[in-house]
C-alpha cells in the first residue's frame, strides 16, 4: 500500500490546523458573547430593583407631612436641590409583627449619591468590583431611612446600596407655579417661595439613571398630590 507523501501529510495538518483554529475562535466568541450576554441582564435586573425602589418611594410620598430636623426646624415632605439628591416622607411602611418597637407606618427617607470606593458603597459591590474600585466609573446610590420620622440621637440613619456603580442621576419636578400653571423644576420646593409652600403642587417627578452597561434610563411617576383637609383626619 501507498503511504501519504510528504506533501499530502503538510495539506492534511495545514487543513486541521485551520479547522482547530476556526473551531477555538467560534467557541471563544461563544463564551464572550455569553459573558457580555449574562452581564447585560445583570445590569438590567439591577436597573429594575432601583426602578422598584424608587417606585415605591416616591408612589408613596406624603405631601401632608413636612418633619422637624436636628435643630427643630420644620422641613418641607420632600426636598431635591443642590445639598440634597432627594429626601422625602412616605406612608406604608410595613410593621413587623416580630418587631417589639413601636413606629409609625411612615418614613423619612433619603437618597444620596456616594464616591464608589467609599467604604458605604462597599456592601453594594462584588468582592471583585470592591478590589477594583478605583478603576470603576461612577459612584454608588444610597437610600438612607430613620426608625421615626423626627430628627434626635437616639434615632439613626440606617442605609442600603441602590446601586453600585452609577454613572450619573437626574431629577425633574413636574408641579404648579405660583400662577397655578403647570411646569417643570430643577428642584423642590421650587425657587419660588409660594409654590414651595404649597406642598400639594407637585404632580409627577422624572428621574433618569445612567448606570454601567446601559444608555440613560427615564422613568415617570405621578406622585399624589392632594393634602388631606381637616375634615378627612376628623373622618379617618
Amino acid at each position: 500500500m501507498r503511504g501519504f507523501t510528504l506533501m499530502e501529510l503538510m495539506i492534511a495538518l495545514t487543513v486541521t490546523v485551520i479547522l482547530a483554529g476556526g473551531t477555538l475562535t467560534l467557541v471563544s466568541q461563544f463564551v464572550t458573547t455569553r459573558e457580555r450576554v449574562t452581564e447585560r441582564l445583570h445590569d438590567l435586573e439591577r436597573l429594575q430593583a432601583v426602578q422598584e425602589r424608587l417606585r415605591q418611594d416616591l408612589e408613596q410620598y406624603t405631601p401632608q407631612r413636612p418633619v422637624a430636623d436636628e435643630f427643630s426646624n420644620l422641613q418641607p415632605a420632600l426636598i431635591s436641590n443642590d445639598q440634597t439628591l432627594l429626601e422625602l416622607t412616605r406612608h406604608g411602611w410595613l410593621r413587623s409583627s416580630i418587631d417589639p418597637e413601636l413606629r409609625s407606618d411612615l418614613q423619612r427617607v433619603v437618597y444620596e449619591l456616594v464616591p464608589i470606593s467609599s467604604e458605604r458603597c462597599r456592601m453594594g459591590l462584588t468582592s471583585e468590583q470592591w478590589a477594583q474600585r478605583d478603576q470603576l466609573e461612577g459612584d454608588c446610590l444610597l437610600r438612607r431611612f430613620r426608625q421615626h420620622l423626627e430628627a434626635e440621637a437616639e434615632n439613626p440613619w440606617r442605609e442600603q446600596v441602590v446601586m453600585a456603580p452609577l454613572r450619573d442621576i437626574s431629577l425633574s419636578f413636574i408641579g404648579l407655579d405660583a400662577d397655578g400653571d403647570q411646569n417643570s423644576f430643577e428642584q423642590w420646593p421650587p425657587s419660588d417661595v409660594i409654590a414651595g409652600e404649597l406642598p400639594g403642587s407637585l404632580r409627577a417627578i422624572e428621574v433618569t439613571l445612567d448606570g454601567a452597561g446601559y444608555g440613560p434610563a427615564r422613568f415617570l411617576w405621578n406622585v399624589p398630590g392632594r393634602v388631606l383637609e381637616d375634615s378627612d383626619e376628623e373622618s379617618l
